[in-house]
């Protein structure tokens, strides 16, 4: 009976161990920008993204998207497409009704397309 009591309770240490490990690397190795926390997001990024550069036809509503080329898209994009370089250059290829705000101080540049 006391040989029983024994390892249940080293199965139990044991357990406790690896769940304690287990939390601590997942901890160490959480990446903010992940897909799981995109998804997650509140629409706070749409607030927070930025364009330079955007494109707009003359349509009613107009279509825009963002021609900014850098390291990163913009923190809104869903369709980033980087290319293989170092450093990446990256650009959104995401449409949208409206263009966002600027980046920089500069005035923003919209340019209109047939």
């Amino acid at each position: 009976m006391e040989l029983m009591n024994k390892k249940a309770i080293m199965k139990l240490a044991l357990m406790l161990f690896l769940l304690g490990f287990t939390a601590n690397v997942v901890n160490a190795r959480f990446d903010s920008t992940s897909f799981i926390t995109q998804v997650l997001s509140n629409g706070d990024d749409a607030k927070s993204a930025c364009c330079d550069t955007c494109l707009c036809t003359k349509s009613n509503p107009p279509t825009c998207r963002c021609v900014d080329v850098g390291e990163t898209c913009h923190s809104a994009c869903n369709s980033c497409i980087c290319a293989l370089s170092y450093p990446p250059q990256c650009q959104c290829f995401d449409t949208q009704k409206f263009c966002y705000k600027a980046c920089h101080n500069s005035e923003k540049e919209v340019l209109v397309n047939n």
